[in-house]
């Protein structure tokens, strides 16, 4: 089941951690595409539905110390 999402960001408006979101990103099972909008801090993923997804996205952000929710 190809499930689409978006989570925020709290300021994640950096173009080259927006592209470590992307990269990390698409290194998780699962994940078809991730797109790090860094004008918006937004992130929209496709994913195969596994609910731990979008969490393991929110965890690369945070390393990165930033902070996700649902948007």
């Amino acid at each position: 089941m190809k499930v689409e999402a978006v989570l925020a960001t709290d300021g994640l408006r950096c173009p080259s951690c927006a592209y470590a979101v992307e990269r990390l990103g698409r290194k998780i099972a699962g994940v078809e595409d991730i797109r790090v909008d860094a004008a918006t801090g937004e992130i929209r993923f496709t994913y195969d539905g596994d609910p731990s997804t979008p969490r393991r996205i929110s965890d690369i952000v945070a390393r990165l110390g930033h902070s996700t929710y649902a948007s």
